[in-house]
């Protein structure tokens, strides 16, 4: 039997109010007969069911209907997803409907490293999100501008239906920009040259829980190279690295949720006594998304990582600033090895994602529905970095506060419209481009 964690529970409680509620609804005639998945030309039915809570012979309620309905967007598949349920037929069936994007294309790239419109990346590729109708995602792309780069990766999600298996390939070239401010400080601006090559394994434990492994070789030169840059003082590393994680992904729309939790934790050792680089990190990610009164969402979100072992070379340290963010403090970096962080976030939603047809315009049927949605949003952030022998406390914390307006776009593009102030009052605005993750 699927074992449901009990944030979902508490989520879906109309779901499950009850034997006796339940039986009643059954002896009424509401309980799932059947349930039927139309439109998807390309997607294996499966592929649909397996992200859906709702099964036969279940009840469904307004909520567990819009829950599986934004779970099966978040497959990055559709640009279309509606459930319809017919309670009042001989044969009460649940309809899946949904209207598939365009899977494969050559595609064109532009975006904006850590979501700042000052990093400014373009380019062009190849990208296929739907081999085989499985969902496998097989991608070659290479970039220009900030921090060009090359990468070809192929990934599957059913490796193994049966037995829940999913797997994944990487190769990837980049030459970034040190984002040390401390060695940049010493030794002034130098790039970061990086090959990578990755092959990973997991198993999906239920429809929430997952378990993976990574197994990686690094290669990562200094250009020009000073001591400092790299462990090895030829200013080349070139070591192992072997991760693994646990993931409980409950969260109803992935790019902007609106209920469910979130927990990630993992274990990474750099270097196996191969090279100078020799070190563990250690990192959890946990966030709650609790449906607050007049349709609000409070957001909880504690983050951190830890390291132990030998050195951490300036590309590996943790950081604020890039990817990770304090609002109030959005362009400054905090640079180390311990990292620590915190978010409340109060969510508003204007109007939820809703599909915009365009049904006069002379453009492919994939193209004729935008999802779209829009939220106010107050917010607090707080978080550090620190070495190894250096002691923290809380007047080591920057912080901020303050509030926007973030906009859901298609294809999981998220706009954030914010203004924020520090801890000292100083204001700054804030405008964040990223697709989700």
């Amino acid at each position: 039997m699927m074992r449901i964690p009990a944030a979902v529970l508490l989520l879906l409680a109309p779901l499950a109010s009850g034997a006796a509620m339940q039986a009643d609804s059954v002896a009424r005639g509401a309980a799932i007969d059947t349930i039927v998945v139309t439109g998807n030309t390309s997607t294996k039915t499966y592929v649909i069911l397996d992200e859906m809570l709702l099964q036969e012979g279940m009840v469904p309620t307004a909520e567990a209907l819009e829950y599986d309905r934004n779970r099966i967007y978040s497959l990055g598949l559709f640009t279309r997803v509606e459930l319809h349920f017919d309670s009042l037929a001989q044969v009460r069936t649940l309809t899946v409907s949904v209207t598939e994007r365009w899977h494969w294309f050559p595609t064109f790239v532009v975006g904006f490293r850590d979501g700042d419109p000052k990093k400014l990346y373009y380019g062009a590729g190849f990208y296929h999100n739907n081999v085989a109708g499985r969902a496998q995602k097989l991608s070659a792309i290479f970039t220009l501008g900030y921090d060009p780069s090359v990468s070809v990766a192929y990934s599957n999600p059913l490796l193994d239906h049966e037995r829940r298996l999913f797997a994944g390939v990487g190769l990837g070239y980049a030459r970034t920009r040190s984002r040390s401010v401390l060695e940049m400080a010493q030794s002034g601006e130098y790039d970061e040259v990086r090959t990578e090559i990755s092959v990973s394994l997991g198993k999906r434990l239920t429809q929430f829980e997952s378990v993976s492994a990574r197994l990686g070789l690094s290669m990562v030169r200094a250009d020009p190279y000073m001591p400092g840059h790299t462990n090895e003082t030829d200013g080349k590393d070139e070591f192992l690295t072997l991760a693994l994680y646990y993931l409980n992904d409950t969260r109803d729309l992935r790019e902007y949720p609106l209920q469910g939790s979130y927990t990630e934790l993992s274990a990474t050792k750099m270097g196996f006594g191969e090279s100078d680089v020799n070190f563990a990190r250690f990192a959890a990610d946990l966030r709650y998304y609790l449906q607050a009164p007049l349709g609000t969402t409070l957001l909880g979100r504690v983050f951190g990582g830890a390291v132990a072992g030998g050195t951490v070379p300036p590309y590996s340290r943790s950081f604020f600033g890039y990817s990770e963010r304090i609002r109030g403090y959005f362009t400054d970096v905090l640079e180390g090895e311990h990292q620590v962080g915190a978010t409340l976030e109060l969510r508003i939603p204007l109007f939820r994602p809703r599909y915009v047809h365009f049904s006069l315009l002379d453009i492919p049927e994939e193209f004729t529905y935008w999802r779209i949605g829009a939220a106010l949003c107050l917010f607090g952030d707080t978080g550090t970095t620190w070495f190894r022998g250096h002691n923290v406390g809380l007047a080591d914390l920057s912080s901020g506060f303050g509030g926007g307006l973030d906009l859901v776009l298609p294809y999981s593009f998220v706009v954030r419209l914010q203004y924020a102030w520090n801890d000292t009052l100083r204001g700054q605005f804030i405008l964040d481009l990223r697709w989700a993750a």
